[in-house]
């Protein structure tokens, strides 16, 4: 299995993993082949990649820290406590707290080492699915600080809470798929201080929740919003939530241009650490992050084409890779070529190819 976009189909995949709508139904079902037909209802869904099973990909599977149906009924809730929040001016914590015990107990009652953070998505859930994922990948880094099962509810929760605000922003901004100006993004960038708001009065919500979705934007130069905070001015919840929240933004959402792979999104965090973003938490981010994710195809120093099989905790730029191709020689490889580059230090991945390597191979 391995997540490739739509333009690089060409009719001879099947897919690898169900797609469902926003309402948690199945659209698709694991194992359909991918017709010219289905890949423009997708198109039209605004879904941009998805996994498929190939022959190159036999045998490796993706996992995901959640099953479907805890990520789908998640999404669910946040998008109708946000309408709920939008129209009726309430929201019902109790629902999103147990969104946030049903992910956390998913989580921890497993050990993660890695989590990976590439999504597919439908243009009409950005909003929710993003909430759904930095709450994911605040709880694993939570944890991984070690903090108390209380503490990673909270700051779970201003995950999931964290956009809230932008319910009462108006549609049209929220919606809007050109730049936005100047003035919309001064109105885009309440949302943090609506969104706390909304919740400061409320006595169920925890106050690390609370602050946490204010402080969200908060950079350690001051360089952020809505307070221009610096530093341990910043609670530590917000700074695990900045890492999320954005490190999510760069390689998931689709209204962001500049849309970053895996490998690049880390080099900014590495960039940003420091300055953007709170040096040791970023660090302990990027220790969970597959640089090659499981199913990626990647350039290697000797030439050769290869896919990702198994990532290596102890070092995420060597994992064990399975060559199939090298497009000088014209060789084509059989699936027992495995290397594993902890061992094969003479050799190392350039760079993650996005290209349709069926056509390169018939070519």
């Amino acid at each position: 299995m391995r997540l490739v976009g739509l333009d690089q189909i060409n009719g001879t995949e099947v897919l690898g993993k169900p797609i469902y709508d926003i309402d948690g139904r199945r659209l698709l079902n694991s194992g359909v082949s991918l017709r010219p037909a289905i890949i423009q209802k997708l198109y039209e869904k605004g879904i941009s990649s998805i996994y498929i099973d190939d022959d190159i990909s036999e045998g490796i599977e993706v996992n995901s820290l959640l099953r479907e149906e805890t990520k789908n009924h998640a999404k669910l809730i946040v998008r109708e406590e946000m309408h709920r929040l939008s129209h009726k001016s309430t929201l019902d914590y109790s629902r999103l707290a147990g969104v946030v015990d049903s992910i956390l107990e998913e989580i921890l009652s497993r050990k993660i080492e890695m989590i990976n953070v590439k999504d597919v998505r439908m243009q009409d859930e950005q909003t929710f699915a993003h909430c759904v994922n930095v709450c994911v990948m605040s709880i694993a880094l939570s944890a991984r600080l070690s903090l108390t099962v209380q503490k990673v509810k909270s700051i779970a929760l201003g995950a999931l809470l964290h956009d809230i605000g932008k319910a009462l922003l108006p549609p049209s901004l929220l919606n809007k798929t050109d730049a936005l100006t100047e003035s919309e993004m001064t109105e885009m960038k309440k949302h943090p201080i609506i969104g706390y708001n909304l919740l400061k009065d409320n006595a169920d919500t925890p106050a690390t929740t609370k602050v946490a979705v204010l402080m969200h934007h908060e950079h350690v130069n001051g360089t952020g919003y809505p307070m221009n905070l610096t530093s341990d001015k910043i609670h530590y919840s917000a700074r695990i939530l900045t890492v999320c929240d954005e490190f999510d933004t760069a390689i998931n959402d689709k209204k962001n241009e500049n849309v970053l792979r895996t490998t690049d999104a880390v080099e900014y965090l590495i960039g940003a650490s420091g300055h953007i973003f709170d040096k040791s938490i970023a660090e302990e981010f990027i220790k969970m992050i597959p640089i090659y994710n499981e199913g990626s195809i990647v350039l290697l120093s000797n030439g050769i084409i290869a896919i990702v099989v198994k990532n290596n905790p102890v070092n995420l730029t060597r994992p064990i890779v399975r060559a199939f191709y090298n497009p000088k020689t014209k060789t084509k490889y059989s699936k027992v070529h495995i290397i594993d580059l902890r061992t094969e230090l003479s050799i190392k991945i350039l760079r993650e190819l996005k290209v349709n390597v069926n056509e390169m191979i018939d070519s």
